[in-house]
């Protein structure tokens, strides 16, 4: 059985020595981890190594549509979707932590209205094993459109991404709220590639504002969804004219599949008005937690 490993990596050019390893299995806790190949690359990131046992769908029956987006950010040039570390979390990464706590945790819920559930993104819902926790790297920023370098990682929690147990290929939805968009529809997609997409909560082509966006890695796009967003991305197209207030992005309804899992896990991370928050906190992200049988500790 192949094990599927996810490697970031950093090399600090002022020192001329590796500063930065971070690597994670998609199996359980303390499996053996195969050989690494460390070469790095002009984005100091390193893709999926694909499970041998799943292949991504290269059809699909699903529909998708598509609204207005409004531009929020103020870079001119705008910079490329792909190139920006709020909306692509390859950019950041994550590395591995060990929290004193590797369960759900209470912080509250300050929000009146139900925030997006992950218990959602499976049918029917659930919560799956915890598997694996991280914490996102911050970020420091170039002039637009160069896309900045990678910081150590966040510590204004102690989890900042989290891996879900999952069954290679299962189906994944958008996650449930009591959020929508107008038209029917849940989220827009700020970004999407083969194996991660960013679902945002309103209309802001960006994570700035208020509101939420969530990142979900090591999945199979869903081709049909894939297509849409790359025609909707044309770096010659209205998505990159400053300044243009509105353009359209692929939207989705909540509920509505967009794509499979890639392996035996997903990570998952959340933004709310632009800072990423621990996806363990049981009374936002967890409200509806059907199969956890666990209690919920006050956070650490």
């Amino acid at each position: 059985m192949k094990i599927v490993v996810r490697c970031l990596f950093g090399l600090a050019v002022v020192t001329g020595v590796f500063g930065l390893l971070a690597f994670s299995s998609m199996g359980a806790v303390g499996a053996p981890h195969a050989p690494l190949d460390l070469t790095p690359t002009f984005f100091v990131y390193f893709p999926l190594a694909l499970d041998e046992r799943y292949n991504c769908p290269e059809t699909s029956s699903n529909l998708y549509d598509y609204g207005a987006a409004f531009q929020y950010d103020t870079d001119n040039p705008v910079r490329p979707a792909y190139l920006h570390a709020d909306k692509n979390l390859a950019l950041r990464s994550y590395s591995p932590t060990d929290p004193p706590l590797r369960e759900l945790v209470d912080y509250g819920s300050g929000d009146p209205i139900q925030p997006p559930q992950f218990a959602t993104l499976f049918d029917p819902p659930r919560v799956p094993a915890l598997a694996n926790f991280y914490r996102v790297h911050d970020w420091y920023w170039a002039p637009s459109p160069a896309p900045g370098t990678r910081g150590d990682p966040l510590t204004n929690y102690p989890v900042t991404a989290l891996e879900l147990q999952t069954t290679p290929g299962e189906v994944l939805s958008v996650p449930e709220s009591g959020y929508n968009i107008g038209g029917g529809m849940e989220v827009l997609v700020l970004f999407a590639d083969e194996d991660s997409i960013a679902l945002r909560y309103t209309r802001d082509d960006s994570s700035a504002p208020g509101g939420y966006t969530i990142h979900v890695d090591n999945i199979c796009t869903d081709p049909n969804l894939l297509a849409l967003y790359n025609s909707l991305d044309d770096p010659d197209g209205p998505r990159y004219w400053f300044p243009n207030p509105s353009y359209d992005l692929p939207n989705l309804p909540a509920g509505h599949p967009f794509g499979t899992a890639r392996g035996d896990g997903i990570v998952v991370a959340i933004v709310d008005s632009g800072g990423f928050m621990d996806p363990r906190s049981c009374n936002e992200w967890w409200q509806v937690r059907p199969g956890y049988s666990g209690g919920c500790p006050p956070h650490e």
